[in-house]
């Protein structure tokens, strides 16, 4: 072959490439259109105009760069077409495999295909039947067969129709679209992160493998904004005034337990080791023993109560008592004829009082209980120095079932940096009688009031339309553990600690050493579920239809 031949030949496999490679352009906008729609939309002209640019500019540069990598060098190399129309469409079939698998699977999770998610995937299908995970790689097995069929059809199609598709003259007019797309959803994206504009910044994790240029940084090191003055905007979209409630999350429908025992739950402000030692050793004469879990406080006790109380996390603190909101279990146990009585020592602090959360929240003093055997909740709230009260409210409750626990850490109120979240910094006691917590290695305070409820009542959907906790009577090990910690958020798995702050810093750390794991990222299905479920019960008005 001459050296113009060849020239000419490669000039010619190139053209085709790109033709090829636009034909699968348009195949990933029709795939990407449906991220678009699984996904609400937004409420304001620019976030829907960002949207559309963004999908065009990002859906072009997904197989432009494929061609670029895996099939131009080809063009090069090995300038014959039949291998190379061969070799293209294997590589176009697993783009188009995969994009579709990752759409599927974000249509059913919210997040994209990784390590993690297969392994779910696979585990929610044999949940389903024995054998799913097999038909699901089987399926994926045919589609990739036909996608391939239809590739090899492009691929030959565009060859032998290269001349004529190239008089169009489409070429131009296209690269210049999907050019100015992509670099103006970038663009835009820079502006929207330093103006902190939501309806852009949370379109980030909606198509796959996209990466949008961030401004915070970049621009805080050259000047361009003040960093304090961005992390106080920041914290000032995190407060709770800007949290719009939908609690409960669905309206609670509840079916009363026949003849249930009656349950007390004794909360302390906080116990030192001392202290824990003399719970102990009187409330063995009453049959109370240490449950068989690391039960985790709060570092502050006035977000210890909100948490036991409501089974929330405590962002929604400020906006639930702003809208003086009771606990949305009150109503069903008050329309079961449940008696719920609160009651706290003269020593309970003011701090602490339940009337911050509603006016009319008022506990009763120790003198005033009155216990019995079936349909009542009596929670007793006892400060470190009431201890000496403690036997004889044991002795009032002793045929009910019993809970005994603390709000916060024997540390001090303030948070003593990031190592205040080891686990063995923050926990609390928790003694119990009558509940058969199964062991488990750890647990949150949220978990109290749904342990509490479940003995009494059982609502559709569980616990999961009023509290973020769960029960611990039943059997599971309760990863992640996610809790708030305003302003930190930490999740617990087995073998991580994962910290995020309100300025959207994290830190990961070791469970068993607390060393910091240097360069190591947050899992992102971990982390996208763990925020989701924090999220429960923020009411978004773009999905208010739903």
């Amino acid at each position: 072959m001459g050296k113009h031949q060849r020239r000419d030949k490669i000039a010619r496999l190139i053209s085709w490439g790109h033709w090829f490679t636009f034909i699968n352009i348009i195949l990933c906008l029709i795939l990407g259109a449906l991220y678009i729609e699984a996904t609400p939309p937004s409420d304001s002209a620019i976030g829907t105009l960002y949207t559309l640019v963004n999908w065009i500019g990002h859906f072009a540069f997904l197989p432009f760069v494929f061609f670029i990598v895996l099939i131009f060098p080809f063009c090069l190399l090995l300038p014959y077409s039949r291998i190379l129309r061969g070799w293209s469409a294997l590589v176009g079939s697993l783009g188009i495999i995969a994009l579709t698998a990752d759409l599927l699977f974000f249509r059913q999770y919210g997040y994209h295909l990784n390590a993690y998610s297969l392994a779910q995937m696979a585990k929610d299908a044999e949940s389903v039947f024995t054998g799913a995970s097999f038909l699901i790689i089987l399926a994926t097995l045919l589609g990739f067969l036909v996608i391939l069929g239809v590739q090899l059809l492009i691929a030959n199609y565009t060859w032998k129709h290269l001349q004529e598709l190239q008089q169009r003259r489409l070429g131009a007019p296209a690269v210049a679209i999907f050019v100015l797309c992509f670099f103006s959803s970038h663009l835009t994206h820079v502006w929207a992160d330093a103006e902190l504009y939501e309806p852009i910044t949370q379109q980030d994790d909606m198509f796959p493998l996209s990466y949008p240029t961030t401004a915070k940084t970049l621009m805080a090191k050259h000047g361009f904004i003040d960093a304090q003055s961005y992390q106080a905007q920041q914290q000032m979209l995190m407060a709770a005034d800007n949290v719009s409630l939908r609690y409960p999350q669905n309206q609670l429908l509840c079916s009363k337990f026949e003849n249930s025992r009656a349950t007390t739950l004794i909360v302390f402000d906080r116990l030192d080791a001392d202290a824990q030692r003399q719970v102990k050793q009187q409330s063995q004469a009453f049959n109370v023993d240490p449950a068989p879990v690391q039960l985790l406080g709060h570092p502050n006790r006035q977000g210890g109560l909100f948490q036991l109380l409501y089974g929330l996390p405590d962002f929604y603190l400020d906006t639930l008592a702003a809208q003086q909101m009771l606990p949305a279990y009150l109503k069903p146990l008050q329309d079961f004829g449940v008696q719920v009585n609160w009651h706290s020592s003269d020593n309970w602090p003011d701090e602490l009082k339940l009337s911050q959360f509603h006016s009319d929240w008022q506990s009763d003093s120790l003198a005033d209980l009155r216990t019995r055997t079936g349909n009542q909740i009596n929670v007793v709230f006892l400060q470190q120095q009431d201890i000496g009260s403690l036997r004889q409210l044991l002795q009032q409750t002793e045929g009910q079932k019993l809970l005994i626990a603390a709000l916060a850490p024997s540390t001090s109120e303030s948070l003593l940096g990031q190592r205040q979240f080891m686990p063995e910094n923050m926990a609390v006691p928790l003694f119990e009688r009558g509940f058969n917590i199964p062991a488990r290695p750890i647990a949150g305070l949220m978990d109290l009031m749904p342990t509490v409820l479940t003995q009494t009542m059982s609502c559709a959907g569980g616990t999961k339309n009023y509290s973020n906790g769960k029960s611990l009577q039943k059997v599971n090990e309760r990863w992640p553990l996610v809790e708030t910690y305003s302003p930190y958020i930490v999740i617990y798995t087995s073998d991580d600690i994962t910290i995020l702050d309100n300025t959207g810093q994290f830190s990961v750390y070791d469970f068993s050493s607390f060393e910091l794991k240097k360069g190591a990222d947050p899992t992102v299905p971990v982390l996208i579920d763990a925020l989701k479920d924090l999220k429960r019960f923020s009411y978004d008005s773009k999905n208010s239809g739903n």
